[in-house]
């Protein structure tokens, strides 16, 4: 079923009201873009699939913040080494 939408001068796109009503797309729904063999793809997410990723990641023991962190202090002392060699 193709039907015809439009995008806005501002970049919204309007999708036509028969594929909203089909897929419960309200104003304000979260969507997905994304691309897939050239084409543009556009996926409907719900806050309730969001709330079902609560919780998928109480299993890290590690602090993911000071990994991250010690991950950014290596790569900046790495710019700074080769910054010193260019001089």
């Amino acid at each position: 079923m193709l039907q015809t939408g439009a995008i806005s001068s501002k970049g919204q796109v309007l999708i036509p009201a028969k594929l909203r009503r089909r897929f419960n797309l309200r104003p304000r729904s979260r969507v997905v873009f994304g691309e897939e063999n050239g084409k543009l793809t556009l996926e409907s997410t719900t806050l309730k699939e969001v709330l079902e990723l609560r919780g998928c990641l109480a299993h890290v023991k590690e602090d993911v913040e000071a990994l991250l962190m010690e991950e950014r202090r290596k790569d900046r002392e790495r710019d700074e080494r080769k910054f010193a060699e260019l001089l």
